[in-house]
């Protein structure tokens, strides 16, 4: 058996900036930890007086939150965001958790400038059954080579999406 094989369900949220991908995520997992085990990490916004200034991650086993990014200047770095390399030791931890259901929040730019990430995220893709990620869009193609069915998430389709993942992962 491969690794493309081993998972029952790879499911990846993709869309534009704003649409509901992380909230979509973490309602299924919320939902999910009723009847599975549940690991992996969320990437959430970090917020000074209603605007943006960078994310931190958080593993949903522990409820450990890192700062994974900020704006700023420096290396290595993500647009307008420096990304702050400890946060890795978080992503890499909540990517080796044992679950039914894995959370990979988000599959993007970010995540890959910590060392090793691709071949952490192949691993527990492998040896998770049910996998939902948050893909950026950039990286839709990735996903897929994983074996990710990419859906594509707006406003006007998130009822719609949230239903078909939960019925997908058999949470309905």
């Amino acid at each position: 058996m491969t690794w493309r094989e081993r998972a029952e369900v790879r499911i990846g949220i993709s869309g534009m900036p704003g649409v509901g991908k992380t909230t979509l995520v973490l309602k299924v997992a919320e939902l999910a930890a009723k009847k599975l085990r549940v690991c992996g990490f969320v990437t959430q916004e970090v917020k000074e007086r209603g605007v943006r200034i960078g994310f931190d991650v958080v593993d949903i086993a522990s409820g450990r939150r890192t700062p994974l990014a900020r704006v700023g200047t420096g290396e290595p770095s993500v647009g307008k965001y420096v990304v702050f390399l400890g946060a890795c030791s978080t992503i890499s931890e909540a990517l080796r958790g044992t679950c039914d259901l894995l959370i990979v929040d988000e599959i993007g730019a970010m995540e890959f400038k910590c060392p090793g990430f691709g071949s952490e995220l192949e691993r527990a893709v492998y040896n998770s059954p049910k996998v939902l990620a948050v893909v950026h869009r950039n990286y839709t193609n990735l996903a897929k080579s994983l074996g990710f069915e990419i859906l594509w998430l707006t406003r006007d389709n998130w009822s719609t999406i949230y239903n078909q993942v939960v019925h997908r992962l058999g949470l309905a």
